[in-house]
């Protein structure tokens, strides 16, 4: 797992991700919503979706949906303070995050999902 695209609305948190991931030596997009983010799967192809749920033009139960339609192999990881109780079943990522998130936390999951992506 080497490409990691974000959708996250809040640019100090995105760029705490891009900082802490980059860091880590990943490859780091950021989107600023679910539609920037839908329309860079195609082209970024990444390994790892990380998304909030609640951003403008497209949620991110929606850009779950469509990562699961259009990259079938792509791991999906909600970083968000969204009660899951409250998504549709289509809508649940791999993984889940709740905000606020710690840049160590958020490297361990991430190297978690890697690890069980590998096996």
């Amino acid at each position: 797992m080497q490409r990691i695209l974000i959708a996250e609305d809040d640019p100090v948190l995105s760029m705490i991700y891009e900082i802490t991931l980059t860091e880590a030596g990943f490859d780091v997009l950021l989107c600023s919503d679910g539609q920037e983010a839908f329309e860079a799967l195609s082209t970024f192809g990444p390994d790892l979706v990380i998304t909030d749920y609640t951003m403008p033009r497209l949620s991110g139960g929606d850009l779950i949906r469509a990562v699961r339609r259009t990259l079938p192999g792509a791991v999906t990881l909600m970083a968000s303070a969204v009660d899951p109780r409250l998504l549709k079943d289509d809508q649940h990522a791999d993984a889940r995050l709740e905000k606020p998130i710690t840049p160590g936390r958020l490297l361990q999951t991430v190297r978690a999902l890697e690890s069980r992506d590998a096996a």
